[in-house]
This record gives structure tokens, sequence and C-alpha cells, in this order.
């Protein structure tokens, strides 16, 4: 490695680092935010936040790699052309091009990793984050009784205490009510005071209770029906001491099973949304060919054994090889199973016998063709049907074929809706799976429109190029959000959507790159007035050759 590619390599490795640091902390800041007000009062302890801030960080390396690779790379070449650097290496023979490939061969690499991290690492954490959220959002606030507040967080008891002294255990005029037989408040315990502390590791809370009663009221019950017999006992206990124990399980952070989270789209890496969307494009065959297939029953003389089947859908559908002839439907109830609709062996046969009434529809239709084509017709046996029906007849007949429409339709908006929801799932996971090669790709982009604009503003430090790259970042963002919206309702083709804020940033590179290199002030007051009067002066001269 030459010692010009080991200078620009240095230049940027440090400012890369520290702004990616930057932007992950500054992403993750907001994107915790949103969720603050699930955090509070939970009683987390800091081995979940911890757990949560590193999967979450994770998590915000596909957004924070390109904003990164644009502003060092911005700082790096505003830097060596503040210190007239990138000028000595001109002077020296070497092109800014050739001053950029060390940089370019870094960042392919970093667009490599980044690729992998977000098909194989992202995915994981992901799972991994939005379980561990999803548990914090389920988890019950953490015990807190307040002075003269009822209290029920802990299940079955209600607990007031008027009176709750500096030292955080000593408590006094205390009210707890015992549900736990679920008969309302037929228990109830009054203490003058008492101690409350927690075991066991906050495990356990312990109540103390002094000079107090405790009340109850029974019903008797028959022992033959179960119902109260009328009479109902109050029993009363008095106590100098009792001692009480709650138990806080409840209180704890339950864990659900990842993999009920495991098929959302941004949890899949590129081979998995690709085997979701086969399923799903399957879906939407068997759909159609259902529709195809059960529309000759909408017609009961007209097209009644005409096949309205699209050529080539039937062969689409791949029927399992299942045996059907084999269900024993007894074996299955003795079993405690049953047989659903959607059933492999159901689905199979019902594509089957679909199939088979198509066909003999298809050959009913071709032979009552050649049996009962009509060359002539009399028309001195014709006569109006309406002549020969009743008013209630009419009626009953235009009550049905109304009753029959709207069932048609009805049935096919429900499968228009289908279809419109699979083709948006779809375009989702597409979308998904496109946008981990394209975040990769931005990488690239960011770092062509970097580092000539920083070769071009000669500007290093955190002032000039921190605007700028905000100012194309944003607008690769709003272009990204977009772009998402459209294909998600189905305005763009997925693919053209995730690839469009590329497609457009990439341009603005070639420009300063272009422009980088023939060392042109783009960024200067005087590179416009220049441009400017040039021109009006070929604008006079076109007006002179305009004859009078």
């Amino acid at each position: 490695m030459k010692k010009i590619d080991k200078l620009v390599i240095k230049s940027f490795v440090g400012p890369f680092l520290l702004t990616f640091v930057v932007v992950v902390f500054i992403l993750l800041t907001q994107y915790m935010l949103k969720y603050f007000d699930d955090f509070v009062g939970k009683g987390l302890g800091g081995e979940v936040f911890a757990e949560l801030l590193f999967y979450f960080s994770i998590n915000m390396t596909p957004v924070a790699l390109p904003l990164a690779v644009l502003l060092s790379s911005l700082m790096t070449f505003g830097n060596l052309g503040e210190h007239f650097e990138l000028t000595a290496i001109k002077g020296a023979g070497i092109s800014l091009t050739r001053a950029l490939l060390p940089l370019f061969v870094f960042v392919s690499g970093i667009s490599f990793l980044a690729f992998l991290s977000n098909n194989y690492v992202v995915p994981r954490a992901n799972l991994k984050a939005y379980s561990l959220l999803y548990d914090i959002k389920q988890k019950k606030p953490a015990l807190d009784i307040q002075e003269g507040v009822f209290y029920g967080g802990i299940p079955n008891f209600k607990i007031k205490i008027n009176k709750k002294f500096d030292d955080g255990v000593t408590i006094k005029d205390v009210i707890i009510y015992d549900h736990t037989t679920g008969l309302g408040n037929r228990d109830v315990i009054l203490a003058d005071s008492g101690k409350m502390y927690t075991i066991r590791n906050d495990r356990y809370l312990m109540l103390e209770l002094f000079k107090g009663n405790r009340y109850s009221e029974t019903t008797t019950l028959l022992a033959s029906s179960g119902r109260s017999s009328g009479g109902e006992k109050f029993v009363r206990n008095n106590f100098d001491t009792t001692k009480l124990v709650f138990d806080l399980a409840s209180f704890d952070l339950q864990r659900t099973k990842e993999e009920y989270f495991a098929s959302h789209r941004r949890m899949q890496t590129i081979e998995q949304l690709s085997t979701s969307i086969d399923s799903m494009e399957y879906e939407k065959l068997a759909i159609k060919y259902d529709a195809f297939a059960g529309s000759t029953n909408f017609y009961n003389y007209h097209l009644r054994y005409d096949s309205l089947m699209p050529i080539g859908l039937e062969d689409k559908i791949v029927v399992p090889e299942v045996a059907t002839d084999s269900i024993d439907s007894v074996e299955v109830i003795r079993q405690g199973g049953t047989i659903g609709l959607e059933s492999p062996a159901l689905k199979a046969s019902s594509i089957k016998r679909q199939r088979q009434r198509t066909q003999n529809a298809l050959s009913l239709n071709g032979s009552n063709r050649n049996k009962y084509e009509v060359t002539e017709v009399d028309t001195a046996l014709m006569h109006r049907v309406d002549g020969e029906i009743t008013e209630a007849q009419e009626a009953s007949v235009v009550s049905k074929a109304l009753n029959q429409s709207r069932t048609i339709k009805n049935t096919l908006q429900i499968n228009a809706q289908k279809l419109r929801r699979l083709e948006s799932d779809i375009q989702k996971n597409s979308y998904e799976s496109n946008k981990k090669i394209t975040q990769a790709i931005s990488c690239l982009i960011m770092f062509l429109i970097g580092a000539p604009l920083g070769a071009i503003i000669k500007r290093g430090g955190l002032g000039v190029p921190v605007l700028i790259s905000v100012c194309f970042f944003i607008a690769f963002y709003v272009l990204t959000e977009i772009s998402r919206k459209w294909a998600e309702e189905l305005v763009m083709n997925s693919y053209l959507a995730v690839w469009l804020p590329n497609l457009i940033l990439l341009p603005f590179g070639i420009v300063f790159l272009i422009q980088a290199r023939l060392d042109t002030r783009l960024l200067e007051g005087d590179f416009y007035r220049i441009l400017f009067d040039r021109m009006r002066l070929q604008l006079k001269k076109i007006n002179r050759k305009v004859p009078v």
C-alpha cells in the first residue's frame, strides 16, 4: 500500500468511527423516546435496559452507516483541501480519482459488511429487540402503594395505607380487602399500624400488622344442591401481631417465545422473505383458481357448462400428493382431532374434484354444441314470456335474481380484498428484501457525494460538512419514506420504490465527481457570477444574429 493510500484511509477511519457512534446514539435516543411512557414505572433493571439498547443499536446501523460515510468522507477531503494536502497530491501528478480509489475500495468493503449485517445480524437483533419491547409493554407497573389510595396491583387484594413514615417501612392505619374467594368485600383486615418490606430479593412482599381485626362473612351452602341455605356467619378475629406474605411474581418480566415474532418481515433474511413471497404468490393463484372454478355455480342456464378458467392458470396450481381416499374421519375424531376446511387432504381433494368438474364441463360443452346445434329458427313459434307468468311469479324471479347478484358481488368483493391484501403483503416483503441490498449500496452513493463535495468546498471540521450532510440525508430519508409508502399502497412497484432514492442521488454524486476533477468552484459565488456573465454574452450574440 502506498503512502498516499495510507494517508487517505487514516484520515477517513477516525471521523468515520466517531460520526458512526454519534449518529447511532442520536437515532437510538430519538427512537427510544417514542416508548418512554412504556418504560416509566415498570421497575426495569439495568440489564434489561442494556439489552434493549444493544439490540436497537444494531437495528439503527443500516440507517447510520450511509450518513456516517457521507459525513466522514466529506470531512476527510474537506480537511485535505483546507490544509492544501489535496493540492499537493494533485501537484505530484496524482489525479483526484486515484486519490479516491483507496477510500472507494474501503467503503466497498463497508458496504459488503453492511449487506451481511442487514441480512443476518439485523433480523436477529430485531427479533430480540421487538420481542423484549413487547414484553416490557405487557409488564405490570412496579409495586407502588401510595398513601390514602387503594392499590390493586397485587392479584385478589386491595390494599390501602393511610400513613407511610419516612423510614419506608413503618405504616399506619391499614385496610386490606381479600377477594380470593371471588365473593366481593366479605373478608377485610383492619390494622392500627405495621411494617411493609420485601424479602427473598424482592420476590415477596411482607406485611407485619399490629393491633387489628379481621372480619369475615361466610355463607352456609346446602350439601345437596350447593346453593345458599340463607344462613350467614359473621366472624371477627382480633390479633396483636400477624404477618401477610404476598407473591410478587406477577411483577416480573415475563418473556414471550421469540417464535411468535419470527414470521414478521423485519425478522427474516432474504431467503426467508423469498419463501414467504412464493407462498403468498401461490395463495393468490389458489384464490383466482377457486373464483374461476366456482363461477359456473352462479349461472342457472346461460353459460352453465362454459368454463371461464384462464388458459394456463390451472397448470400453475400444484396439487400435493395426499392419500385422500384413506382418510378415516372416525379415527380422526377418536384421536381428538378434526378435519379442518384448510387441511392438506381436503384441499387437495377439493382441487382434484374441481379439475374433474372443469374437464367434464368442457367435454359436455363441446358435445352439447355438436348435438344440439340449431341452424334455423321458426320465428312463428316464438312468443313473449312475460305474458305467461303472473306478477307474483315475476316479482319472485326478480327477487331471486337480485339476491343472487348480491351474493356474486359480495363473493367477488371478498376475493378482491384477499387479493389486494396479499398483493400488499408481497410488496412489503419484496421491499424489505431489496432494502437490505439498497441500504448497503447507499453507502457507496453517499461516498460518491461526500468525497468529491469535500474536495470542492475545501472545508473540514463540523461546520459546513455537517450542514451539507444533513441536507442530503434528509433528502435521502424523505425519498425513502415516500417510496416505501407508495410501495405499500401499491402505487409503485416495490423494486422501483426501493431503488428510487439511490437512483435519484446517484446523478448528484456523478456531477460532483466531474466538477471535482475539473477543480471547479461549484459552491463559490464567483463561479455563478462568471457563469451568468457567459450566458448573458451568449444571449447578446444570438440577438445580434437575428435579422430585424
